[in-house]
């Protein structure tokens, strides 16, 4: 976001200078074009990948959180029918099932605060975090992807798919309450 804003900044800059001061012009043209390659060379992962759980995959040693999406916690449990059943595992497992041994590949986002890469992923076409939510495994992280996956979090929720067949809590919501903070 921070290079988008840069871009438009030297953008805006570029046309209020006009010609009047060539070797500005050719400096700021520079620079935005230095922004644009590094946006379009986002760097990848690739490779056979390892699922965590729902929402994180390892890569050749590289930790990888899945972009915009938010899965239960591996040991977490969801309520059906008065009792409970494990859908942080069954969140796992349906990523293990959707890769199915393919290669995965991954561009990255950002990096978190745990020096994670922070990306979207793909096992042949499929983009998994999208999937993901789709099919109910995980939810929209809108705090960190906004609202990329709202159309794949109301279909599933619709369909009662995944987690939303049943109740459950948050995954946010519970890793606040297991820290103990409000």
């Amino acid at each position: 976001m921070q290079k988008l804003i840069g871009a438009l900044a030297i953008v805006a800059a570029i046309l209020v200078i006009g010609d009047r001061s060539p070797q500005i012009r050719d400096a700021l043209e520079d620079q935005l074009g230095d922004i644009l390659r590094t946006e379009q060379a986002r760097d990848q992962v690739a490779g056979l990948a390892h699922v965590i759980d729902g929402d994180t995959l390892d890569i050749d040693g590289t930790r990888i959180r899945m972009f915009g999406i938010d899965a239960p916690e591996g040991r977490q449990t969801c309520r059906r029918n008065r009792s409970d059943w494990t859908c942080g595992e069954a969140s796992t497992e349906a990523l293990v099932d959707a890769i199915n041994r393919q290669e995965v590949r991954c561009e990255e986002r950002d990096t978190d605060r745990y020096g994670r890469v922070v990306a979207e992923c793909w096992a042949g076409n499929r983009n998994l975090n999208a999937w993901m939510v789709a099919e109910g495994w995980a939810v929209a992280y809108r705090q960190y992807g906004g609202d990329i996956y709202d159309a794949e979090e109301q279909a599933a929720k619709n369909a009662k798919r995944g987690v939303w067949s049943r109740r459950f809590e948050m995954p946010w919501d519970l890793r606040k309450h297991a820290r103990g903070t409000n």
